[in-house]
C-alpha cells in the first residue's frame, strides 16, 4: 500500500520535477572538453573526446560521450565489417583512472561560456540521451566522438565555430591525418593506405579536420567568439594536462613520407627473387621449391589485401574505400599465385604451364601498376598510392620477366618494321 502511495505521489509531481530540472541554474556548472590520446585497440588508435559538465554547487561531474558502441559478438572487426556495430550517445560518471591505467594522454579544456550557451548545450545533450535519440550512424570522418563534441560547441555559441573554420583550408588531407596515427605500425599503415580511396586525398577544411579529437583541442584552444551579451571572449579559459603518457609514442605533428622505405623494401625483395631465379640453374630442385614458395607467399599476402579491398569496394557501403585505383593491380586475382606457385615448386604435372601463367600474372600486375601511375597524371584520378606501388612493382618486374617480355616485344616490332621495309 505504501509503495502504491509513493508511486502515485511521484507520478503526480513528475511535471513539477521536470520543470524544476529544466529551470535549474547553469551558472554553477562548468563545461569542459576532455581529449584522450590513442590506445591499443584499433577503434581508439585516433584518440577520444568527451564533454564534461561539472556542478560546482554539488561537486558532481557527468561525462557525455559520443563514442559508446556495442557489438553482438566478441569480434569488433567482424561486426564492424557487417555493419552490426551500434553507436550511441551516453552519460556517466567521470573516471580518469582507467585512462591513466592505460597510460593515455589526457588534456582537459575548461570552457568560458555564458549562461545561454550552457543552457543550449545542456538541453541538447540531455535530449540526445533519450532512447529515441541516442543511437546514430557512425562515420569515421563525418560523425564520430570528436565531431559530436565539435558540433555541440558550435551549437552552444550560435554557429560561430563552424563559420570560422568551415572555409579555412586544413593542414592535411584525411589520408594524411589518418597516417599521423598509424605510421608507428608499419604493416597497418601500409594496409590502411591501400584501402583508402582517392576521395580521402582531396583538400579539406579545418572544420573537417576536427574528426580527430586532437584537432578539436587544437582549434578550441585559442578560439574567440561573441557571447549573447555582445562581448568577445576566449572559448577556453584554462587547459589542464591530467596525464601525459610515458610509454606511448607521441602523435606525429605531420605525416612522414614513407614511400621511399617501401620502395627500398620492394627493391630488396626483387633482388632476392632475382637471386633465387639464378639459383635454379645451380640447384634446380632447391631453387625451384624456394622460388615457388616465395610466389605463394607474395600471392597470398597481396591477394588477401586485394580481397579486402575488393570487399570494401563492391560489398561494403564505405565511401572512404570507394574510388580506389589500387584494385586494378592488387586484387583477388593474385590469390591464383598460391596454387600455381605450389605446382611450380613441387608438382611435375603441368609445371611449365604453371610457370607461364605465373609470369603472365605478375606481368599483368606490373603493367596495371604502370597504368595506375599514368592515371595519376589526370587530376580527377590522382591518388596517393605510392606506397602500394613501391612495394609490389619491383617484385612484379622480376616475377613477370618484364625485361624479357619488353625485349621480345621490341624484337617483334623491329621484325615487323624490317619486313615492311623489305616489301617496299
Amino acid at each position: 500500500m505504501k509503495k502504491i502511495l509513493v508511486l502515485t505521489l511521484l507520478f503526480a509531481l513528475s511535471p513539477f520535477l521536470h520543470a524544476q530540472a529544466d529551470e535549474r541554474p547553469v551558472d554553477d556548472m562548468v563545461f569542459k572538453i576532455a581529449v584522450f590520446g590513442p590506445s591499443d585497440d584499433i577503434f581508439i588508435w585516433w584518440g577520444h573526446a568527451a564533454l564534461i559538465v561539472k556542478d560546482t554547487r554539488w561537486g558532481f561531474s557527468r561525462v557525455f560521450d559520443w563514442g559508446i558502441f556495442s557489438f553482438p559478438s566478441d569480434n569488433f572487426l567482424r561486426d564492424f565489417v557487417k555493419n552490426r556495430v551500434q553507436y550511441r550517445v551516453a552519460g556517466g560518471r567521470l573516471n580518469f583512472q582507467e585512462y591513466i591505467d592505460e597510460d593515455r594522454d589526457i588534456t582537459v579544456f575548461t570552457l568560458d561560456l555564458d549562461s545561454e550557451s550552457k543552457r543550449i548545450m545542456l538541453t541538447y545533450v540531455e535530449n540526445r540521451l533519450r532512447p529515441e535519440n541516442r543511437y546514430y550512424d557512425y562515420h569515421q570522418f563525418l560523425d564520430n566522438c570528436a565531431t559530436g563534441i565539435r558540433d555541440i560547441i558550435d551549437l552552444g555559441i550560435g554557429g560561430q565555430f563552424r563559420a570560422q573554420f568551415v572555409n579555412t583550408p586544413g593542414r592535411f588531407s584525411y589520408r594524411q591525418h589518418v597516417r599521423r596515427f598509424t605510421m608507428s605500425r608499419p604493416f597497418e599503415d601500409w594496409f590502411f593506405d591501400l584501402l583508402m580511396g582517392r576521395n580521402l586525398d582531396r583538400p579539406i577544411s579545418v572544420w573537417e579536420e576536427m574528426f580527430l579529437p586532437v584537432e578539436v583541442g587544437r582549434n578550441i584552444k585559442n578560439f574567440r567568439f561573441i557571447d549573447s551579451s555582445g562581448v568577445e571572449r576566449y572559448l577556453v579559459k584554462s587547459v589542464e594536462i591530467i596525464h601525459a603518457s610515458k610509454t606511448r609514442q607521441p602523435v606525429l605533428a605531420r605525416p612522414l613520407t614513407v614511400w621511399p622505405f617501401h620502395l627500398t623494401l620492394g627493391l630488396f625483395i626483387a633482388f632476392l627473387l632475382f637471386k633465387l631465379k639464378k639459383l635454379q640453374k645451380k640447384y634446380p630442385r632447391a631453387g625451384r621449391i624456394t622460388f615457388g614458395a616465395c610466389q605463394c607467399f607474395l600471392g597470398l599476402f597481396f591477394g588477401i589485401a586485394g580481397s579486402v579491398l575488393f570487399f570494401g569496394l563492391f560489398i561494403l557501403p564505405k565511401d572512404y574505400i570507394q574510388q580506389n585505383i589500387n584494385i586494378i593491380f592488387i586484387n583477388p586475382l593474385l590469390l591464383t599465385a598460391v596454387p600455381l606457385g605450389i605446382i611450380a615448386a613441387t608438382g611435375k604435372l603441368r609445371r611449365l604451364e604453371s610457370k607461364k601463367y605465373l609470369r603472365l600474372l605478375w606481368a599483368y600486375v606490373f603493367f596495371a601498376g604502370i597504368i595506375a601511375i599514368l592515371a595519376g597524371l589526370i587530376p580527377e584520378l590522382r591518388q596517393q598510392n605510392q606506397s602500394a606501388l613501391a612495394l609490389i612493382l619491383p617484385a612484379a618486374w622480376v616475377l613477370g620477366d618484364v625485361n624479357q617480355l619488353l625485349s621480345s616485344c621490341k624484337a617483334a616490332v623491329l621484325k615487323w618494321y624490317n619486313n615492311r621495309e623489305t616489301r617496299k
